[in-house]
């Protein structure tokens, strides 16, 4: 029924192995922003989809290529990088004082019960 898999399986590769399936499910129910950034993450890193930067040492003639990323925030890669610099930029507004603060949000459907 369920195949084990072992060594590194991303989200990436999960989208690539099952989103026709899912697209073939859901059609027309799937929002375009959500085609166009799922497409994005499928070719992230991918030299052939995206290009790539070729980097080389003018001493030795080494070369080094580096595939250009997505930058959607869908993908797992490239939105840990943008919500990485949100939290360094949020912090410098945040005060420095010893105390912890929590937002609890109550769905629509509950909040009659919380009413007093």
């Amino acid at each position: 029924m369920f195949e084990i898999i072992t060594g590194k399986y991303t989200i990436k590769q999960i989208l690539k192995d099952f989103w026709t399936d899912f697209c073939l499910i859901y059609s027309g129910r799937i929002r375009e922003a959500v085609l166009e950034n799922v497409a994005r993450v499928m070719s992230c890193r991918n030299a052939g989809e995206l290009g790539y930067s070729v980097y080389s040492c003018p001493t030795c003639d080494a070369k080094h290529v580096v595939a250009h990323t997505c930058k959607s925030r869908f993908c797992n890669a490239c939105g840990k990088v943008k919500n990485d610099e949100w939290i360094i930029k949020s912090q410098d507004r945040l005060l420095n004082v010893p105390h912890k603060h929590l937002v609890f949000s109550i769905p629509w459907e509950l909040r009659p019960f919380f009413r007093p």
